[in-house]
């Protein structure tokens, strides 16, 4: 299993947010390239930044930021927040980016992301976030017409196995990920899973390593020293 460091980027800070609450958030540190260079020299396999400016307004607001981190480290690093269309979506790519995840646009528009999927096969990423069952859009803040297993069933249809499962209320929290969507999602045939929200220590990440899910994401828990580099790299990976 990968486990991903998360740099969340907020007013070109790197911040954690309480349940995906624009208005709550604490900063750690002012520049995320030095947050993800601590990660890479820690031994990170991988990275996950998520533009949190750019999901509330849709739109690429700290790309330079971003283009700083791919500059930085020699780590893949997967981007997301705001990226609702195709230019920004070659425009993180020719930065260096690894991987490019939509998440409001893909759940908004059927349309666009067959094509997407098309165009971009493996580098193309797809963000599940959830408030109980149903997808959130446009950071965390509006509802959809989507639930999860049917939306992730969908993705995979058309070649995106790569899926990213958020569950709002968990995130930010330190009360342990949502295992019973997990183990649901997990069941789906080709899925690559990359779990977030609520990992709180070592032990949850050794959960879902032994679930088999492909990645999981850790954000305040590294950052606050209940989980460290050491205990990761323990873990090995693949």
């Amino acid at each position: 299993m990968i486990v991903l460091p998360a740099i969340d980027i907020q007013n070109g800070h790197a911040v954690r947010l309480r349940q995906g609450v624009e208005t709550d958030s604490t900063t750690y540190f002012d520049d995320p390239v030095e947050a993800a260079r601590k990660w890479a020299d820690g031994g990170a396999q991988f990275l996950h930044v998520v533009d949190l400016d750019g999901a509330f307004k849709g739109d690429r607001c700290n790309a330079s930021v971003i283009g700083r981190i791919c500059d930085a480290v020699d780590i893949p690093v997967e981007v997301g927040g705001g990226i609702r269309s195709e230019e920004a979506i070659n425009t993180y790519l020719e930065q260096g980016v690894a991987r490019v995840i939509i998440g409001s646009k893909a759940a908004e528009d059927e349309a666009f992301t067959r094509e997407m999927a098309k165009k971009y096969g493996s580098e193309l990423v797809v963000s599940i976030d959830a408030k109980g069952d149903t997808v959130a859009t446009r950071g965390w803040v509006e509802g959809s017409d989507k639930k999860v297993l049917p939306f992730a069933s969908f993705l995979i249809s058309i070649g995106l196995r790569t899926i990213v499962y958020t569950d709002i209320s968990r995130d930010g929290m330190l009360t342990g990920p949502n295992l019973d969507m997990m183990e649901q999602l997990q069941h789906l045939p080709y899925i690559r899973l990359i779990a977030s929200g609520g990992i709180s220590s070592i032990e949850d990440l050794k959960t879902l390593q032994n679930m088999g899910v492909y990645g999981a994401i850790t954000g305040k828990a590294l950052y606050e020293g209940r989980i460290t580099m050491e205990q990761i790299r323990s873990l090995g990976g693949r």
